[in-house]
């Protein structure tokens, strides 16, 4: 009898074992549903960027100021959260990217993307081409670094020698290339930790180096924006680590498209986001230290786009996934691309530029320059032989294929001496007054320039510009 009661109680204790192990089951399947509710899983990196912003973003509706179609984005990280986030820079070589295939487009034609904001801009003309809340003001993580770089490349000698002070190490945070107090580096080296590695340290340093301290750095930084019409950009940080900021760090994707057309302008700026891998010197490596760049889009690297060229990656707990980059097509064009708040920025710049491209045609030159009839002053000939060989074709938008003016531009007075290969003028070709393309006219002899009755030849040159000015009038 007591052997069978023992026998009932651990029948019951089996009992109620296997029924709590079903009903744990039961809440982890709960607690699964939940997490991918909708199909939609949560990124597997477990990195902060991802499991903050995924939390926070919202599907909605937007609409393009460019156009009247109806984009289906993801909504930006919600910034009204009673808690900030720590550590809120995510080491940009840590980042594993969700990918998805550069192919999709909306009903209407139109690109589809992830971003909260996003522009992508013809740097020849300075045209939009496409646009999505790209004069929204977010922040804008680590692509800060354009900015800051651009002003220290400005500042003079680049390969100047930088001692690191103790201001250079206040408010960092994230990526960091390993400077301390006392080291030197280059300004030069400097840039290139700050772009390829997102060095926080490295920016900081330049910022004192130029300007003597970073809040005075900072007033030059939002000085510079001024001067190149970023209207709805304020800078707090040279790093773009927006924790520091209080909200007062932040810019639109038109503003850093602006920015990004402006320093790619620049040929040291050009060549430091160009390099696929660089060695860097300081203190702790004196025979160099090897960077890698971590702009993926570059072509050739892990996710790389044909005729892309720079620049900048950045990524807060604030600000998600942002890129600004650059494409040289081989059909000739020069693209620049900014996405902000982002959680496919490589699939999202693929499919801006592959719709960007789309909208292009090509038309060939026209070498006729039986126009050009310019005077030659003070020389051994009154005219002078020139020639126009492009040979080439420029890229229009479809829609203003029919609106294209072509005109030879030149002086009507070239003055001697000149030689062969001057440039004596332009065949142009513009649209709405915009220069779309433009092709040099040059000298295809010698003009000597001559004493004897030069001084003539310069009042009667004067003379006639005199007569024709005032019967334009």
């Amino acid at each position: 009898m007591m052997h069978s009661n023992k026998m009932s109680e651990k029948k019951n204790g089996f009992l109620k074992r296997s029924a709590a192990l079903v009903m744990a089951a039961l809440m982890m399947g709960a607690f699964a549903f939940s997490v991918n509710a909708g199909g939609k899983s949560l990124p597997a990196s477990g990195n902060s960027a991802y499991d903050l912003r995924t939390s926070k973003r919202t599907s909605k509706t937007t609409t393009s100021s460019r156009s009247d179609s109806t984009t289906t984005t993801s909504g930006e990280a919600e910034t009204t959260s009673t808690t900030r986030p720590t550590g809120s820079e995510v080491n940009e070589n840590a980042v594993e990217d969700a990918v998805q295939t550069a192919t999709e487009l909306n009903e209407d034609g139109t690109p589809k993307i992830t971003a909260g904001s996003a522009v992508i801009m013809d740097c020849d003309t300075g045209m939009v081409l496409y646009g999505v809340n790209e004069n929204k003001q977010m922040p804008m993580a680590s692509t800060t670094k354009i900015m800051t770089c651009i002003l220290a490349l400005e500042s003079g000698d680049i390969g100047r020698t930088i001692t690191v002070t103790d201001d250079c190490m206040k408010l960092l945070d994230g990526t960091q290339i390993g400077l301390k107090p006392g080291y030197k580096i280059t300004m030069y080296d400097l840039c290139v930790g700050m772009m390829m590695y997102s060095g926080n340290d490295a920016a900081n340093t330049a910022a004192v180096a130029v300007s003597g301290s970073i809040p005075a750095f900072v007033s030059q930084m939002n000085e510079k924006a001024t001067q190149l019409g970023m209207l709805n950009t304020h800078f707090d940080t040279p790093s773009g680590l927006d924790q520091f900021s209080d909200g007062a760090h932040y810019s639109t994707a038109y503003d850093m498209a602006l920015l990004g057309r402006y320093a790619m302008q620049n040929p040291d700026f050009r060549d430091i986001v160009g390099f696929k891998a660089r060695n860097i010197y300081y203190d702790e490596f004196p025979k160099g230290r090897m960077l890698v760049t971590h702009n993926y889009l570059m072509q050739g690297q892990k996710f790389g786009y044909e005729g892309c060229d720079g620049i900048k990656t950045g990524v807060t707990n604030l600000a998600g996934q942002c890129l600004v980059s650059h494409v040289t097509s081989k059909e000739g064009l020069h693209l620049v691309c900014v996405t902000l708040n982002n959680l496919n920025r490589w699939s999202d710049h693929k499919t801006l530029y592959n719709y960007a491209k789309s909208l292009y045609e090509q038309v060939q030159v026209d070498p006729d320059i039986s126009a050009f009839n310019a005077s030659v002053v003070g020389g051994n000939k009154k005219r002078i032989a020139v020639e126009c060989k492009p040979d080439a074709a420029y890229n229009v938008l479809k829609t203003q294929k029919n609106d294209v003016l072509r005109e030879v531009v030149y002086d009507d007075f070239i003055y001697a001496p000149v030689e062969v290969g001057d440039v004596v003028g332009y065949l142009r070709y513009s649209v709405n007054g915009i220069t779309i393309a433009e092709y040099p006219i040059t000298a295809t002899e010698d003009v000597r320039a001559v004493s004897n009755g030069w001084f003539t030849d310069y009042i009667r040159a004067i003379e006639e510009r005199e007569k024709s000015l005032s019967s334009d009038s």
